[in-house]
């Protein structure tokens, strides 16, 4: 179909094609050209290309005869003048044909391709570290997820996160970098800090190392919890409450978990379970029927997980069993 086509439309241009073919040429154009701002299905353009296909290859063979006629009786050269319109269209779809380019691809409006997200997910029981295209560096604690738009860094650079993620942003002042983690949006010129938000923990925590953030909560009515974020300052969310507060942290805490330092801060007995199943990819199983309500203060450096159970055991009098990569606590019961 290409062959004919481009042989059609080079006639054209020349100023060789029949009367038939340039009514053939300037209809078609007409109604499909004109058209563009509509994008056709692809059973329309299947429908358009194979009635095109089927007109030209009956015109050349209809005319073979007609063109070697033409010489002894020739139209007018005001006839067989073109139409400069046309030609500019047809010149146009003559190079896209020679470029290559499909020819569905033809004059009709280019798609907006749909926004995509691809995943860089961490999983249980282990690190990553991952670096943008625009330059910015992206730790993964255990059992998260960062999703990068697939028109990021286009307009502005925007991600999703689940889990756990120290930011090294790198700075560009014409494009914020903006991370989506459930309900709360941090927004940020170039600066490092941590966002903990992993979907079954009660709380949603940023935590600033260098520069400044923005966080708020962009719903119907957007809030802002906080306009500038800084050095050794976090912002504590309450999912369940739906509230928040600031609170001081030490930098050398904030991503401490980076070289391997486990740090239970005021964390619960179910915060501890999941943060060793996270950690170590373990099945960890807390017993439900406990009374236990405090909440414990604990660090620990590259500990297997073994010796933390056994110092939690030895600190809060609570009893363990591991078999394999599945482990029960069961807290000691306090009336």
């Amino acid at each position: 179909m290409d062959d004919n086509i481009k042989s059609l439309f080079q006639r054209y241009q020349e100023g060789t094609a029949t009367a038939e073919e340039r009514a053939l040429v300037e209809t078609w154009f007409e109604s499909h050209y004109g058209q563009k701002s509509r994008m056709l299905s692809r059973n329309e353009e299947a429908s358009v290309f194979e009635d095109l296909d089927a007109r030209i290859a009956a015109m050349l063979t209809e005319n073979q005869t007609a063109e070697s006629a033409s010489n002894a009786n020739e139209e007018p050269a005001a006839i067989r003048k073109l139409n400069f319109r046309w030609m500019q269209v047809a010149a146009m779809f003559l190079a896209l044909l020679g470029s290559g380019l499909l020819i569905r691809n033809k004059f009709s409006k280019k798609a907006v391709l749909p926004e995509t997200f691809t995943e860089i997910r961490s999983l249980k029981g282990e690190k990553k570290e991952v670096t943008l295209e625009d330059g910015t560096t992206v730790f993964l604690n255990s059992g998260s997820s960062v999703f990068v738009s697939s028109r990021f860094d286009a307009q502005k650079r925007e991600v999703k996160l689940i889990g756990e993620a120290f930011f090294q942003v790198h700075h560009n002042a014409r494009k914020p970098f903006i991370i989506q983690s459930g309900k709360l949006q941090t927004t940020v010129l170039g600066t490092s800090f941590d966002i903990k938000a992993y979907p079954e923990d009660e709380h949603v925590k940023v935590s600033v190392a260098t520069g400044k953030v923005k966080v708020e909560k962009p719903d119907a009515k957007t809030q802002l919890f906080a306009k500038a974020l800084t050095h050794n300052q976090a912002l504590v969310y309450d999912k369940v409450k739906d509230s928040h507060h600031l609170t001081k942290v030490n930098v050398d805490s904030i991503s401490a978990w980076r070289t391997n330092h486990l740090n239970f801060d005021n964390a619960s007995y179910e915060e501890i379970a999941r943060m060793l199943s996270r950690w170590y990819n373990l099945e960890v199983t807390l017993n439900a029927n406990h009374h236990d309500t405090k909440r414990y203060t604990l660090s620990f450096y590259n500990e297997g997980p073994d010796k933390v159970l056994n110092v939690l055991s030895a600190l809060t009098g609570m009893t363990y069993t591991m078999n394999g990569r599945k482990v029960i606590i069961n807290p000691k019961n306090k009336f």
